[in-house]
């Protein structure tokens, strides 16, 4: 149990802040402490304030924050407690604070934005850090590594991202080491899946119509879609549909040309590939 009238030492600070805060962290003589920002590198030192002018005056510690190459970048002063866990607080919001944590990640956000991707770096309680994704519909990404964000991006060993509604998990998207893959995926899914839905979940948003779903209405889709102009004529491939109803009655033959044929095959393996991932 700690005295509430005699400061604790830099010795024990130093402990405290290296295993409370998880950074390096060193007494120097008795006199100071020095810990190591995880992230930008910067080390901030902290040491006991003058002498008090008055016996009632309280107890002070200076502080101040130096970037790698020396420069000045912040100072301060703090009550000196008993207690260390103030001062390891301290420690923490300053080692992972979104200030400190998000410029580590600005050429990622940068990749992101090139491939029409806009993310933020935002706290998430209980997980730190991660790079979250707004779309339309209230739904949203976060992409980050397998356990939130690392203090740094070069610690990232697996990108993880996933699609979030407000009360529900959608589905993960992807799940893998290597940077311009998750971009390019992420890119991907927006395009293929949220943008042609409208942004909503891809099994569940509306669709502009009054014609119920049925053998009828498949008809006329694909019957629509053969009649569109095409630049070309003559390239093989195309097929004969026949579409009926369930028990056999009301069948009809549509001629489907090659380019139409290949347009349902692509649009259908994406179909495929939404329901294998997320159901249906």
């Amino acid at each position: 149990m700690t005295n509430p009238e005699i400061p604790i030492s830099m010795t024990d600070l130093a402990i405290a802040i290296r295993e409370g805060a998880q950074v390096e962290s060193n007494n120097i003589l008795g006199k100071s402490v020095v810990f190591t920002l995880p992230s930008s590198g910067d080390e901030v030192t902290v040491w006991p304030g003058p002498d008090k002018p008055q016996p009632s005056a309280p107890l002070v510690l200076l502080w101040q924050r130096r970037s790698p190459q020396g420069a000045n970048i912040a100072q301060g002063v703090l009550p000196w407690p008993s207690d260390p866990k103030p001062l390891v607080n301290w420690a923490i919001t300053m080692a992972y604070s979104t200030d400190e944590i998000g410029p580590q990640y600005a050429p990622v956000l940068a990749t992101l934005r090139e491939h029409n991707v806009i993310g933020d770096i935002v706290p998430v309680q209980g997980v730190g850090h991660l790079i979250h994704v707004r779309l339309p519909d209230s739904s949203y990404l976060t992409i980050g590594g397998d356990e939130g964000l690392p203090s740094r991006a070069d610690q990232v060993k697996n990108w993880h991202v996933q699609h979030e509604g407000p009360d529900e998990h959608i589905g993960v998207i992807y799940h893998g080491s290597e940077l311009l893959r998750m971009v390019g995926a992420t890119q991907r899914y927006l395009q293929a899946t949220a943008t042609r839905y409208g942004s909503h979940h891809p099994l569940g948003a509306p669709v502009d119509s009054e014609e119920p779903d049925g053998p009828d209405k498949l008809y006329g889709l694909i019957s629509d879609l053969s009649e569109l102009r095409r630049t070309r004529y003559s390239v093989p491939g195309g097929a004969l549909l026949t579409v009926m109803d369930a028990d056999g009655h009301n069948g009809a033959t549509i001629e489907v040309p090659a380019e139409v044929v290949t347009r349902l095959c692509r649009l259908l393996t994406v179909e495929k590939r939404v329901i294998e991932t997320y159901g249906g």
